[in-house]
């Protein structure tokens, strides 16, 4: 007699095989719907902050619009470099003969 993973005389186990599946399905979803979680899993960040239009970092920023909408950034232009936006602490850092920088208050 051949060996057969189906028996003909039992009902087809459906429950445990619905079941496995379903297991199956959850364990390949991303656990935390759409959140991450940092690496000393204290916080959750979403990934919808990512991709925001507003960059949280100053640096990231690269138009005047978008740096002076920030409050806690500052556009600083240069001769020499390229204008960039930075945070409000950097811009009273950088050489004054270099950048001159605008809303610094």
């Amino acid at each position: 007699m051949a060996f057969s993973l189906f028996i003909p005389s039992q009902p087809f186990p459906l429950v445990p095989t619905l079941l496995l599946l379903v297991l199956l399905h959850a364990s390949l979803l991303e656990p935390s719907h759409g959140a991450r979680i940092s690496k000393d899993a204290s916080t959750r960040h979403l990934f919808e902050s990512r991709n925001t239009k507003h960059p949280n970092k100053c640096g990231e920023l690269v138009a005047l619009s978008q740096c002076s909408q920030n409050s806690k950034c500052s556009w600083c232009t240069s001769e020499v470099l390229d204008d960039m936006c930075f945070t409000k602490s950097e811009a009273w850092r950088l050489p004054q003969q270099v950048y001159s920088c605008s809303l610094i208050r």
